[in-house]
């Protein structure tokens, strides 16, 4: 009996219907599987970087496919369906932007493409039976894995300045380091103390192996801790809702934490890096 409420209740928030009992994750805990996309995206962010700016664009567009599938199951959206679409079109269209522009604002017309994005899912969301129960939270929800995406944008330019792909690749290994570490928070007795040593552990990383790169040790240290610390609490906060339990949210939770790294990264770049 327990066992088929159980599956009752998961494939009620699949609907994205409230359902209050499901019970929200220990994201202390996380599963596997989380920490497993995390060091595949943040390999495919640095394989990609070190290829050059088409090959980060076209692997934004990957990664945003991989995220906004599981997205709305994640959050727990409303119409799960509708908002997919919205944002699987929102996604590869802030990946196109990106590819496609030229000239010094490479990410000019990002911004344009989110905000078309946002009023598609709130139409979408219009387009629902005349009582449009959870409007807000449907238009949330394509607006928070667009902004996510966006950020993840922010990582292809970088790949343009000297030492921009090598400064993206320290800064995924101090973030992989950090997300393999922070795992020591599944112990009782350290939970949400993980923090710590993910962050130590990713300037460890990005110390060792910024001089290989050609980059200060002292960038390699402060991206990493920054990366480490910032993509663990990513996870720490989006990962305890309830949707966590499903593991095509799992993945989208992974992904989600690499590419809302992207704006620190291109800020970072823009103190730490040369112009030309």
């Amino acid at each position: 009996m327990s066992v088929v409420s159980g599956q009752s209740r998961r494939e009620a928030y699949r609907q994205g219907r409230n359902v209050g009992r499901l019970g929200a994750v220990d994201s202390t805990r996380l599963p596997l599987l989380v920490t497993a996309v995390v060091l595949l995206t943040g390999a495919i962010v640095a394989v990609a970087a070190l290829l050059g700016y088409a090959a980060s664009a076209a692997a934004l567009a990957l990664l945003a496919i991989a995220m906004v599938v599981g997205w709305p199951v994640l959050v727990g959206a409303p119409s799960q369906s509708g908002v997919r679409v919205v944002l699987l079109g929102g996604g590869l269209a802030v990946a196109a932007t990106v590819g496609w522009t030229s000239g010094p604002q490479r990410l000019l017309w990002v911004p344009v493409a989110v905000a078309v994005s946002v009023l598609l899912g709130f139409l979408q969301q219009l387009m629902r039976p005349p009582s449009r129960p959870r409007l807000t939270e449907g238009v949330a929800a394509v607006a928070s894995a667009l902004a996510a995406v966006a950020s993840g944008a922010a990582l292809v330019p970088v790949t343009l300045r000297p030492h921009g792909p090598e400064f993206i690749v320290v800064g995924m290994i101090g973030l992989a380091a950090g997300a393999v570490v922070e795992l020591v928070g599944r112990h009782r007795r350290i939970g949400v103390l993980a923090v710590v040593p993910a962050t130590i552990a990713g300037g460890l990383a990005g110390a060792l192996v910024a001089s290989p790169f050609g980059l200060p040790v002292t960038v390699g240290i402060g991206l990493g801790m920054l990366l480490a610390s910032f993509s663990h609490t990513t996870r720490r906060v989006i990962g305890a809702v309830p949707g966590c339990h499903e593991r095509v949210a799992q993945v989208a939770l992974g992904v989600t934490s690499v590419l809302l790294c992207g704006v620190l990264v291109l800020s970072l770049a823009a103190l730490a890096l040369p112009t030309a």
